[in-house]
């Protein structure tokens, strides 16, 4: 990373701030302190040291502290910006820690996460933390660690979205809500292990546990209910996998029939919701691991997990490499495109991992655009489309098939599925895959059928 700067939210922080900028000033020449209406000297503390000192005439509070240095940042042209506090809770010899991070993951917000170090915690703030990070992740769609920590870096990217849309008000709430705005423009959050550094003698936090977890849980309230209580937010941040890339768009019209799937299960009393699990959990008991001979296997992507297959995935692939084993004269297909930190796309660790179990590489094909089951779909027919290779084996997990299946028919590809699994096994991580999928299947329907009585070509033409 060439040019960062550093910004600085001041507030009656004189017995501090000199030392905290010093400190900074050894790893940067662009640090930028914004006093907010300090009575105590805050500024005159640091006036002779090289550092753009903003001061606001009365105390706006850090959420516009912040905004105010950061976009004066954004106007000398660097590329990220890091804050941090001003009372000495942060370290900024950590400040080469987050660049490091930032290089290897552009793009991302890096968040110094407090939390490993609990028991530096004040027991009242620790909990408040924890509420507010189940809240925040929920709205965000992925595990975020510590959504209260100020020592963070921005990169550009985010900052000069002319897009982004935040509370300039309260600061708290400011700090949490851009981790959720910036999922909507493609910027996720990564955390920095620090340490919690709380003296004994510091002044008390400007963190109000209650008043502030209010204030956070009435915004993330509206941002749900505006989402329709987003449960895939819910179900993504807390049983999958946490790490993401880029979120997945469905669009306004995608929206509104996830808001429609939530009212009618809610005027079913779940009762429409229980019959879609019924269905995923019927297919994926009866699916069979043996299937006719066809010309093509045709293996689902599953995200990474340190750039390598996991165990769902792993099975899935050996499955389909036993099934070639069976018939060498079918190909296997596999998708899937970038879907983890590591940039390294499904379909070409899935090709290493049949590699390195003997499958010849002329008869391995990849796709590595798709990212999600309807896209693996779609990326299917447009490269099989033409072949002659009718009816085509789909190998997936247990829990997965019935939505491979339902997308598939809808798309017209005539298939057979194939359990990656040799066995049917009910487990509490199955239970809960399976009540995953039975949302999407009631999200799917329940959106393909309004979609059929108001003749929404544009909403049936990507279904179907």
């Amino acid at each position: 990373m060439n040019e960062f700067a550093v910004v600085i939210p001041a507030y009656n922080e004189s017995s501090t701030i000199r030392d905290v900028v010093r400190r900074v000033l050894a790893l940067s020449q662009h640090v930028i302190v914004v006093d907010d209406g300090s009575v105590d000297g805050t500024g005159e503390a640091i006036a002779d040291l090289p550092i753009v000192l903003l001061r606001n005439e009365k105390n706006s509070g850090k959420a516009a502290c912040l905004w105010r240095g950061m976009q004066h940042a954004m106007e000398k042209g660097v590329d990220a910006v890091i804050t941090l506090d001003a009372d000495g809770q942060h370290q900024p010899e950590d400040i080469p820690r987050f660049l490091e991070m930032a290089h290897r993951h552009p793009d991302h917000i890096i968040i110094g996460s407090r939390l490993a170090d609990s028991g530096a915690f004040p027991r009242r703030r620790y909990y408040a933390n924890k509420v507010a990070n189940f809240w925040i992740s929920w709205a965000a769609g992925y595990y975020i660690k510590d959504s209260q920590s100020g020592f963070r870096l921005y990169p550009k990217s985010l900052l000069n979205n002319k897009e982004l849309v935040v509370n300039r008000v309260h600061g708290f709430v400011f700090e949490s809500e851009i981790l959720i705005e910036a999922v909507r423009r493609g910027v996720y959050s990564l955390n920095l292990p620090i340490s919690a550094i709380y003296k004994s003698n510091a002044r008390a936090s400007h963190f109000r546990p209650v008043l502030d977890i209010v204030r956070i849980t009435r915004m993330v309230a509206w941002r749900l209910i505006s989402r329709g209580l987003y449960p895939w937010g819910l179900i993504s941040a807390f049983f999958l996998p946490r790490r993401r890339v880029k979120p997945f768009a469905i669009g306004v019209d995608g929206m509104a029939m996830m808001l429609l799937t939530n009212i009618v299960i809610l005027m079913t009393g779940g009762i429409s919701l229980c019959l879609q699990w019924r269905k995923a959990y019927r297919i994926a008991r009866q699916s069979p691991i043996s299937v006719p001979a066809s010309e093509y296997y045709v293996v689902l992507g599953k995200r990474l997990q340190n750039g390598l297959p996991t165990l769902d995935f792993a099975q899935r692939l050996t499955r389909a490499e036993k099934l070639h084993r069976q018939n060498p004269q079918g190909k296997i297909l596999v998708m899937g495109g970038i879907t983890s930190l590591e940039g390294i796309p499904e379909a070409q660790a899935g090709k290493t991992f049949l590699l390195a179990r003997g499958v010849a590489e002329e008869d391995i094909l990849v796709e590595s655009a798709s990212r999600h089951t309807l896209e693996n779909l779609r990326q299917t027919r447009d490269m099989l489309g033409e072949a002659d290779c009718c009816p085509i084996v789909f190998v997936t997990s247990r829990y997965h098939l019935a939505r491979c299946h339902v997308l598939a028919s809808g798309l017209g590809i005539a298939h057979y599925l194939c359990a990656s699994e040799d066995e049917w096994c009910m487990t509490p991580r199955t239970f809960l895959h399976l009540m995953g999928e039975a949302y999407y299947l009631h999200w799917y329907f329940t959106g393909k059928m309004w979609s059929t009585l108001t003749a929404n070509r544009k909403t049936l033409e990507r279904i179907t």
